[in-house]
């Protein structure tokens, strides 16, 4: 991402805060009945980005990214993603994963530990997925969102499109899909069209603050794109969206940002064709000039929501989570997760109205840790259970994690040296997945 980009560091621990008036309870425990069990990706060695889905038939499909290896005459390999990178697709059938389909390929992908590509199954059936792609026009940082879509479980799929009707040489990414009443695919991405002037400089008119990044969403119907709508005029450069769908609607939480440089989560929801006036899920007053690349993520039953996400408030780096009610109309005071140093880097999965698992990246004795803990809308928060050794190292992006019959299924980017030579040391990267039963 961009050098003004300052990951947020590591200092003390959070403590548990349960809301007031929560009864006191035993917490929950480890979730699980059993060990975490290991699956073996049909994927190469040089793979990354992982990302989870659940289709209506309570399927779990997986998509990666995976590098198109160069190779010299010898067989050995020359570039890594020089060759451009390839889009797959997988599905887990029992305790293994079907043969790879290829969503799409090519060699201006952006392939980026932050802004990964995704794939979305909609109650009808219809598989959704997009991916990021270079402007040919535009430096480093200038890239589009590009979707396609399958309606026979991946084995076909529609000729891309751009979503977004800006195809200026800026930033188009962070998408997050979700289905819009009437079963219309929609989605939301973080669109720079007003940045051309660079960081916080005029740029664009529309009455929008110049220079800065924008929330922005539209449907697809039958391969047509629905108008484009403003979400939010301001908000954080490059940490990742979430949306999910209530009884009232849909919702989406995004790390938004004030003039003042008040870098905390909000919420807007789709009321009756319209985005409503963006609201703050709680006051952490996180005062950074500056992108923490950690967004947040949000999952829904009925009118319950649930939004976790990182903050670095005060200097204390904490993994906070806060539910809703009423569709996500207002929240109550939010628990904090971890009781050691987080990296951050959530992810959750609804089990039930009043019940969530959220995993995240923290430090460990001698190494990070992929962790999940099982947390009660009551304020109750259950054992960190490791699920793998992780890496602290922006390379191993986002973990991911879904739920499907009584099964949770983890992915996360492994990251490993290539070499032990200091002078070739590099990192390589691999997807791997394991899976849980609950108890």
């Amino acid at each position: 991402m961009r050098p003004r980009i300052a990951l947020a560091l590591l200092a003390t621990a959070g403590a548990l805060v349960v809301p007031a008036g929560a009864r006191q309870a035993a917490p929950p425990g480890n979730p699980f009945s059993g060990s975490i069990v290991p699956l073996t990706v049909p994927a190469p060695d040089v793979t990354a980005q992982p990302n989870l889905t659940v289709d209506r038939r309570g399927r779990v499909w997986l998509s990666w990214l995976e590098s198109r290896i160069e190779r010299g005459p010898d067989g050995q390999m020359i570039g890594r993603g020089q060759g451009g990178h390839r889009f797959q697709l997988s599905s887990l059938q029992g305790d293994r994963w079907s043969t790879p389909v290829t969503i799409a390929e090519g060699a201006n992908f952006v392939a980026n530990w932050a802004d990964f590509p995704s794939v979305f199954a909609t109650r009808s059936g219809l598989l959704a997925a997009h991916w990021l792609e270079r402007n040919a026009s535009g430096g480093a940082y200038a890239y589009g969102v590009r979707m396609n879509t399958s309606a026979d479980d991946g084995r076909t799929w529609s000729t891309p499109m751009t979503p977004h009707r800006d195809q200026s040489p800026q930033e188009h990414g962070f998408v997050s899909f979700f289905e819009a009443p009437g079963s219309d695919l929609g989605l939301v991405w973080l669109d720079g069209r007003e940045m051309s002037g660079g960081h916080g400089a005029p740029a664009g008119g529309g009455g929008h603050s110049p220079g800065s990044m924008t929330l922005r969403a539209t449907t697809v119907t039958g391969g047509q794109l629905g108008p484009e709508l403003l979400v939010d005029s301001r908000v954080c450069d490059c940490c990742q969206t979430s949306a999910a769908r209530t009884d009232t609607g849909v919702i989406v939480a995004y790390r938004d940002r004030s003039d003042t440089e008040i870098r905390d989560i909000s919420v807007s929801r789709l009321v009756n064709g319209g985005w409503s006036e963006p609201a703050r899920v709680h006051a952490d007053n996180w005062q950074i000039n500056a992108c923490p690349v950690n967004g947040p993520v949000i999952a829904a039953s009925g009118r319950t929501v649930a939004v976790a996400w990182y903050t670095m408030a005060g200097g204390a780096p904490q993994a906070k989570v806060a539910f809703s009610t009423d569709g996500g109309a207002s929240f109550a005071a939010p628990v904090v997760l971890n009781q050691q140093p987080t990296y951050g880097r959530l992810s959750l999965t609804m089990l039930a109205a009043d019940r969530v698992l959220v995993s995240s990246i923290e430090r460990g004795d001698s190494r990070a840790r992929l962790l999940v803990r099982d947390v009660r809308r009551d304020g109750r928060v259950g054992d960190a259970v490791p699920i793998a050794d992780a890496s602290s190292d922006r390379s191993s992006g986002f973990p991911r994690i879904v739920v499907a019959g009584g099964r949770v299924v983890f992915a996360w980017t492994e990251v490993t040296q290539a070499s032990s030579s200091p002078a070739n040391s590099r990192l390589m990267t691999r997807v791997r997945v394991a899976t849980a039963r609950l108890k």
